[in-house]
């Protein structure tokens, strides 16, 4: 393993020297919604072999990045789950995802390419407005195709699950993949893709309001700014 590392007394270079790996921080992106089972993170990622996922999850585990723990009765599965140092490497994370959704605005998807609705809350944290989120205490449910998505807002803080969450839903959302991609990533305005009836919103006045106020989508991407040019 020695001579995978960089040998530099870099912050980055350190953080690389644990996760650099192909695989890895897609490992942590899956987990970053809740503990997974082996075949939920060979499922959530496609293309991965079953012997790179085991000894990926293996070098987690040994960096205390990730766990491994038994449900209660009477699912009694093994899951994996992030640690705190794993959460905090997931928040880490954040804005890079960000970054690389700015990518995918000018960059329309293939047909190739897979694509799990999950994947589009990542930089959620990013464009969620927390002062619109105090004091409040909503769930927004997306479905999108045939996934359920539900975002749960309490008081600033928001969580993402796969699934219905449980609780009484304030709105609802439905949209397909390809509008809820298109809208996320700034192609789209959230009021022409409802004016142009590919994207319907369920709930009453107050609840909406909170809504449009609380979930953005990013920002539309800026051109980019040639190397070694200030900007304007």
């Amino acid at each position: 393993m020695a001579n995978k590392l960089y040998g530099q007394y870099c912050g980055l270079a350190k953080a690389l020297d644990r996760i650099g790996e192909r695989w890895t921080l897609l490992i942590i992106r899956e987990l970053l919604f809740g503990p997974r089972r082996f075949a939920d993170l060979e499922e959530g990622l496609p293309g991965i072999s079953t012997s790179v996922l085991t000894e990926r999850l293996n070098r987690l585990e040994h960096e205390r990045l990730i766990r491994r723990r038994t449900l209660p009765p009477p699912a009694a599965s093994k899951v994996y789950e992030l640690t705190e140092e794993g959460r905090e490497l997931a928040r880490a994370m954040i804005p890079l995802a960000a970054w690389g959704v700015r990518i995918l605005a000018s960059n329309p998807r293939k047909r190739t390419e897979a694509f799990r609705p999950v994947w589009g809350f990542l930089f959620l944290r990013e464009t969620f407005d927390a002062s619109s989120a105090r004091g409040v205490r909503d769930v927004y449910e997306f479905h999108i195709d045939d996934s359920v998505i539900s975002v749960i807002v309490d008081d600033g803080e928001i969580q993402v699950t796969e699934g219905r969450s449980g609780r009484p839903v304030d709105v609802e959302i439905h949209v397909d993949a390809t509008t809820f991609i298109d809208v996320g990533v700034g192609r789209l305005r959230g009021r022409d893709a409802i004016r142009q009836g590919k994207l319907r919103l369920v709930g009453n006045e107050a609840a909406l309001r909170r809504y449009s106020k609380i979930i953005r989508p990013l920002a539309r991407p800026k051109p980019a700014t040639p190397l070694g040019r200030k900007p304007r």
